[in-house]
């Protein structure tokens, strides 16, 4: 039965932290440690994201979904899964919860980096950077994602010391692997299920294979995370808070001290339900190992060294059909 417990999932008032007030980031690194342990999941509140972004971006979300389906297939997700992604298109067949055998029910709209076609980056063909793909008939569509990608990136990255912290490590210590982090932005579209068919989902059960993840809060319940005795609880609907939680990579970097939750996406309302989910990552060539204060004698690290990129491209060689369809290779 879907509930939610008091208390279980922490609402963290992070503006202090933000602010610089002394004693402010060991506190509040405490109260992460705690709820890190536990559900993986918290919520943020007197983030300093002004609501008019979040608001901005969910409007966004909902013109570029009411486009003719004509229009949002021109844009469909190549390669670099930047664009459209049509319902259907993902199995998430990485998941260690849930024997997933069928596609997500939402359609979904990546965004990353704004880069100019002239950038080096770009010209050189690096991996995993392309450019966005922004749809011609929606005036003021960029505009609104990237203010609120922008502002995002900036939270991700003053919250990364209040994470290294709690882990027992120097606030500094993330700062090299996250110099040119890899962000996300993805606007989803749930579609209405009001009554359950076996093993569907808006979003079938799984981690997150970032660091972590910001999801601002949406109009209408379906986010679900799983308890470590598997049970399943919402996180606190606080209009104006982000709910936050670990991924993959934090897990690996803390030899599974913080171990990442599995959460779904259930939308059993009778409307379309929107998401904007932001998510932060270590930079492309950042080589992921377990961090000193989280291996001993005792407990010696579970993980070998792991690029980033390495880890994105089988991500998405094994969870997304047009990348299958391309003839590539799964490891």
């Amino acid at each position: 039965m879907n509930q939610t417990v008091e208390g279980r999932i922490p609402v963290l008032d992070v503006g202090p932290m933000l602010e610089g007030v002394p004693g402010a980031m060991d506190a509040l690194a405490a109260s992460i440690a705690r709820s890190c342990r536990d559900t993986g999941f918290l919520v943020l509140a007197n983030h300093g994201v002004p609501q008019a972004l979040a608001d901005g971006c969910f409007e966004a979300a909902a013109r570029f979904f009411a486009l003719p389906e004509e229009e949002k297939l021109a844009l469909k997700v190549g390669m670099l899964n930047l664009g459209f992604l049509p319902t259907g298109a993902q199995v998430i067949r990485t998941s260690t919860v849930n024997h997933n055998t069928k596609p997500n029910l939402n359609e979904s709209f990546y965004i990353s980096r704004d880069y100019a076609a002239d950038d080096p980056d770009i010209v050189a063909g690096k991996p995993f950077i392309g450019l966005n793909r922004w749809p011609p008939g929606l005036p003021g569509f960029r505009e609104a994602t990237m203010a609120y990608y922008t502002a995002m990136q900036a939270l991700a990255q003053r919250m990364l010391p209040a994470f290294a912290v709690a882990l027992g490590l120097a606030p500094d210590y993330f700062a090299e692997d996250f110099t040119d982090p890899s962000c996300t932005l993805r606007l989803i579209r749930y579609q209405p299920q009001p009554e359950a068919e076996d093993n569907r989902f808006g979003f079938a059960p799984h981690i997150d294979t970032n660091f972590i993840t910001f999801l601002a809060q949406s109009a209408l319940p379906g986010l679900e995370v799983r308890t470590r005795e598997g049970t399943w609880l919402r996180p606190p609907a606080i209009p104006g808070t982000f709910v936050v939680n670990t991924a993959e990579m934090l897990g690996r970097y803390s030899n599974d001290r913080f171990a990442p939750t599995p959460h779904r996406v259930v939308n059993a309302s009778n409307q379309m339900r929107y998401a904007i989910p932001f998510f932060f990552g270590p930079g492309n060539d950042a080589v992921i190992t377990p961090v000193p204060s989280c291996v001993s004698e005792t407990e010696p690290a579970k993980y070998a060294p792991l690029r980033y990129l390495d880890h994105r491209r089988k991500l998405n060689q094994t969870n997304f059909a047009h990348r299958q369809q391309a003839g590539e290779t799964v490891a």
